[in-house]
């Protein structure tokens, strides 16, 4: 998700956490935070949570599996997409 994450070393952070966070919120990024260059910890804007959750975390790698095992179809139109779900469902209508 955030391209632009940046990262705080542990010792730096004490005494400063409001700062980090704060950083973290205006650039929209997450923030981790390092123990002898070992990511320990993420400081995540909330507007992104739900994208690290264990679910969306399970949907995401499923996708990935589907795109490298080829799985995927694409389509011209919005509503070729439309008609093939439609057909899907066996509700095609037209």
């Amino acid at each position: 998700m955030s391209e632009n994450a940046f990262e705080v070393p542990l010792d730096e952070a004490d005494g400063h956490l409001p700062d980090v966070i704060a950083t973290a919120a205006q650039r929209h990024t997450i923030a981790y935070l390092t123990d002898q260059g070992r990511r320990v910890a993420a400081i995540v804007p909330t507007d992104e949570a739900w994208y690290w959750t264990p679910g969306w975390q399970e949907a995401e790698a499923e996708a990935e599996a589907d795109i490298r095992e080829g799985r995927i179809r694409s389509f011209d139109t919005m509503d070729d997409l439309f008609a093939e779900i439609d057909a899907v469902r066996g509700e095609d209508i037209r």
